[in-house]
């Protein structure tokens, strides 16, 4: 889109920084930011799932090792975490 990483972040209310992050690898965003990414960039979330994998990201691991604190927070926001020995149901 021709924007700087300060102008997009500008657009989706979040740091310069938070940008960088996501763009080296260094993690995602959450979902209400992917929600405004996508409505700057006049696509969808599905469309940027697919842009990602795309671009190499699938396959990347990004697991994390993370407080039981930081899961009740996620869960709260509607998202199911899924530990490496749990199996889908």
């Amino acid at each position: 889109m021709g924007l700087t990483q300060e102008e997009l972040a500008e657009k989706v209310g979040v740091s310069k920084s938070a940008i960088a992050k996501w763009e080296t690898d260094g993690g995602l965003p959450d979902r209400d930011n992917l929600k405004k990414i996508a409505k700057v960039m006049d696509v969808s979330v599905d469309d940027l799932y697919r842009i990602i994998e795309r671009t190499g990201m699938k396959g990347k691991d990004f697991s994390i090792n993370i407080t039981t604190e930081v899961i009740a927070a996620l869960e709260s926001y509607g998202y199911r975490v899924i530990k490496p020995n749990d199996e889908m149901r």
